[in-house]
């Protein structure tokens, strides 16, 4: 976003992303390439997911600053350590955060 309020938005991810990641990994695309190493990631579990129906699934979810995982491929993983989460879904996207539903 060029506007004054999408630059704001997009400081205010990159700030906030800088003092809430709680992981460092890697972003792969399906075949298991590296389009980007060492992310600062936001982990969060036990987020409630309604699924078709109205059931409620407790998920995973990852978040990452858009503009660090280009190209999105929407079937790619996240390597964190010794476990791949592998994506699912998208939760949320602003354009400048992106979260993702995840499973191992």
């Amino acid at each position: 976003m060029g506007t004054r309020f999408g630059r704001a938005m997009e400081r205010l991810h990159r700030v906030g992303q800088a003092r809430l990641a709680d992981s460092v990994g890697n972003y792969v695309d399906q075949n298991g390439t590296v389009l980007a190493q060492e992310l600062q990631l936001q982990v969060d579990r036990n987020v409630e997911r309604f699924g078709e129906g109205g059931a409620v699934d407790r998920m995973t979810t990852i978040s990452a600053l858009r503009s660090f995982i280009q190209p999105l491929d929407r079937k790619g993983a996240f390597v964190i350590g010794s476990e791949i989460w592998h994506i699912d879904g998208v939760a949320d996207d602003d354009g400048h955060l992106i979260t993702f539903y995840v499973v191992p």
